[in-house]
């Protein structure tokens, strides 16, 4: 799925930092998102615990790190006479698509989907609704079916990578056929762990040998730009306003996204944590400002500062074009 803040273009240099310094152990990401950081973390061994606020977002980790092999979904594979998880999969694609509240919001009114995509996605949020009722899913099979679901409409959804509005004309993805694939989790011995609470909660769990601050750097609300994903998520029906179709209920700002809070946020989160080593991704023209995060940073010990794009990093002495700046500190 399309995620801005995502560090995929960036996760193999920021893992090649960290694994210099500290090659094994606990990996914190409170601030996880979809799983990219944490699931890759997990690969190469690192105990992940991982988090966020968003409901979708916490069912994504739950799909891609929380197991190290699919689930097997035997209830609702019993229940239904088939044979296997293809057998599911299978019969989502084939279910005859349905008319309703998505396909009327996010179709008719909105061009998010095509009308024929709008109503395939429909029948399958309606068939994994209807399991969840019937106790043929336990906990976890449905936050991966949702998160599956999500993830298989974002690849024709008719944006330029959010929801916060639809393109004017139809993208050649939005042309596609919806088709329902699974989402797989990485395979590792190592432990992930997933929780669906505010990183500030997360960091008092215990000790973490790696700390990885990933915050908003800006005053988007994650909230607003995925509220489509996270409604689904909620399995809800809500009634919604305006061109982006947002539900009028709508939380999930963080303190991160706010120009007065952000920097006390970031204290606040690090005394509330105990860690060996901190990292801190962060945007230069982020609402807390470079010197800022040094000074907050600096009584923790010794700043290392990189400058990261997806070309690779460079020290901060060398002048060069980049994206992300990457603080990292052992905690003295």
């Amino acid at each position: 799925m399309r995620y801005f803040g995502s560090k995929v273009s960036t996760i193999e240099t920021l893992c090649d930092l960290v694994s210099q310094r500290v090659s094994s152990g606990s990996f914190c990401d409170p601030f996880g998102g979809i799983g990219s950081v944490g699931s890759y973390f997990k690969s190469k061994g690192y105990s992940v615990w991982s988090g966020d606020i968003l409901n979708f977002a916490h069912f994504f980790q739950i799909a891609r790190l929380k197991f190290s092999r699919p689930l097997s979904f035997r209830r609702v594979i019993d229940k239904l006479g088939l044979e296997s998880r293809n057998d599911l999969i299978d019969l989502l694609n084939a279910i005859t698509p349905k008319k309703g509240w998505f396909l009327k919001e996010y179709s008719d009114k909105r061009s998010f989907f095509t009308g024929r995509n709008a109503r395939k996605i429909q029948a399958c949020r309606r068939k994994i609704i209807t399991w969840g009722q019937e106790g043929w899913l336990n906990h976890d099979e449905h936050a991966v079916l949702l998160a599956s679901l999500i993830n298989s409409m974002d690849k024709v959804a008719n944006t330029a990578g959010t929801y916060y509005a639809f393109l004017k004309k139809w993208h050649r993805k939005a042309l596609n056929d919806f088709r329902f694939e699974l989402i797989l989790p990485v395979s590792s011995k190592s432990k992930g762990y997933c929780f669906h609470e505010p990183a500030n909660t997360l960091v008092k769990r215990q000790h973490f040998d790696i700390l990885y601050l990933d915050p908003p750097y800006n005053q988007r609300s994650y909230a607003h730009y995925y509220h489509l994903p996270e409604t689904i998520a909620l399995e809800k029906t809500p009634k919604v306003h305006g061109m982006s179709g947002i539900p009028r209920d709508i939380s999930g700002e963080s303190r991160f996204n706010r120009p007065r809070e952000a920097k006390h946020a970031l204290v606040d989160l690090l005394n509330s944590a105990s860690f060996n080593f901190v990292v801190f991704h962060y945007a230069d023209n982020g609402i807390i400002t470079p010197r800022e995060v040094r000074d907050i940073l600096s009584s923790y010990g010794e700043i290392e500062d990189f400058l990261v794009d997806s070309k690779g990093y460079t020290t901060t002495e060398k002048p060069r074009k980049v994206k992300h700046h990457l603080y990292l500190v052992q905690n003295a």
